[in-house]
């Protein structure tokens, strides 16, 4: 047990104690120290659920509404469920609307709709607006805790009416500039609206030219404008314009982290749904194996049936049998094998690139040079070593010129198929390996046929 995992047990012992003594004055002085995350994780680690409902009730409704925004649907559910009325209306209050849609949005609709009620009306209109929004989207991503001021008002107006929302507002570094139709018309630093004269008109103190993103657009499309500009928070509007919300940057990075563990298990040729069920504590051993099969069959069944093709492919070449160039179908898992290498090594590095950018002439020009220069020097060294063990040279020509056309055809697919899945607002990730894989296992079993054959027809003929 490590220093940090000594210092935690010592905590909840310490808590523990603390509530079997009922000094419950002393254990919120003592929480009080300590972040949010380390009380929720004491939280998690007391096994009685008494006293994590005991703990929850004693701390002030501001940090339990912090304690459920980093919490789970299960622990969210659960705590609300054995608390008072009044004091779960409190809490909620305290609660980003935000990261509260997120949960309710993963509640039966039951449950949902009892949590909406207990919210005051401006509240649970605004939880209604965030639950309408897909979850992949911008809208599906904001919050509604920002401060905008109306472009006609003057600095003095504009802190004053700053000083009225900051409680409520989770971010104060950006103050968004409206007009009177709600329109989003430019942005203000915290720093230049203190600096101004009390007299000073907001329109001529802004900055017009500001980043934004449409709410319903990917989430992705926010966390490349908040990485590509550094921003602290990026405003979301709808089609007219008009402000709907923002995402703040710890926002984005949660978002980075799900569609980084998204994309993963994609490339390994699985699903979100396996995903899910692995990070779900709650998920029982079966649901876990059931979500695992349920992403993982289609792929495997894709690659079998692929195989198959390929076999009905290989088929063909008992027709080099009979002849003293029979060793060629030795050499067939090479020459696939590397077609099949440098097409998922090209796609790989052409989803990390869309997934930042717009892939240009110049990135797809670069990844075939690659592919061209990299089959060069492979069937090079091949024809070399085959020569050597061999001393045919007709059939090290015949591998190593197999090996070439494959593994250009490899960094050709390997380029193209991502980015026009792209092009058709398909997820690009969605050319797994095992897709990769098989595709050029089938066209590279193909392509060293004909290659054999042509070459071979030559040299015979």
């Amino acid at each position: 047990m490590d220093r940090m995992q000594e210092t935690s047990q010592d905590l909840v012992d310490e808590v523990k104690s603390l509530i079997e003594n009922h000094r419950y004055f002393e254990l919120r002085e003592l929480l009080e120290e300590y972040h949010i995350i380390d009380i929720y994780d004491v939280m998690e680690n007391l096994e009685d659920e008494e006293m994590q409902v005991k703990l929850f009730e004693i701390l002030p409704s501001d940090m339990a509404a912090s304690i459920l925004e980093e919490s789970g649907v299960a622990f969210f559910s659960k705590m609300l469920s054995k608390l008072e009325i009044e004091h779960a209306k409190n809490i909620l209050e305290c609660m980003s609307l935000g990261d509260m849609a997120d949960i309710l949005n993963e509640l039966e609709e039951d449950e949902r709709l009892k949590i909406i009620d207990y919210l005051n009306p401006e509240d649970a209109e605004g939880v209604k607006e965030l639950l309408f929004y897909e979850d992949d989207t911008a809208g599906g991503t904001m919050t509604k805790g920002y401060i905008s001021i109306n472009k006609d008002m003057t600095a003095l107006q504009a802190i004053e009416k700053m000083r009225e929302e900051a409680e409520d507002a989770e971010t104060i570094y950006y103050i968004y500039v409206v007009d009177d139709e709600e329109k989003l018309v430019g942005v203000l630093s915290l720093r230049e609206l203190i600096v101004a004269r009390d007299d000073a008109i907001v329109e001529d103190l802004m900055i017009e030219n500001l980043i934004s993103v449409y709410d319903y657009e990917d989430r992705e499309e926010a966390v490349r404008l908040v990485s590509k500009y550094n921003l602290v928070a990026i405003p979301v509007v709808d089609k007219e314009g008009k402000l709907r919300g923002i995402i703040k940057v710890d926002d984005i990075i949660d978002v980075m982290e799900e569609e980084a563990n998204e994309d993963m298990y994609k490339l390994a040729g699985s699903s979100e749904h396996e995903r899910d069920a692995a990070e779900d504590e709650n998920s029982t051993l079966s649901q876990q194996i059931f979500s695992s099969i349920r992403g993982r069959l289609p792929w495997l069944l894709l690659t079998l049936l692929g195989g198959l093709i390929a076999a009905s492919l290989m088929s063909n070449f008992d027709s080099l049998i009979d002849t003293r160039f029979v060793q060629l179908l030795f050499f067939v898992p090479l020459v696939i094998g590397m077609g099949g290498n440098v097409g998922c090594q090209t796609s790989s590095v052409t989803i990390i690139t869309l997934s930042n950018r717009d892939m240009t002439v110049k990135d797809i020009a670069k990844e075939w040079i690659v592919g061209i220069i990299t089959g060069l020097v492979s069937s090079i060294i091949a024809a070399i070593a085959i020569y050597l063990v061999g001393k045919n040279f007709n059939m090290a020509l015949v591998i190593s010129i197999s090996l070439f056309v494959n593994m250009v055809i490899g960094a050709i697919i390997g380029v193209l198929a991502p980015v026009m899945f792209t092009k058709m607002d398909l997820d690009p990730t969605t050319i797994s390996a095992p897709v990769i894989s098989t595709l050029l296992d089938i066209i590279g079993i193909g392509a060293y046929y004909l290659t054999s054959v042509t070459i071979l027809s030559q040299i015979m003929g």
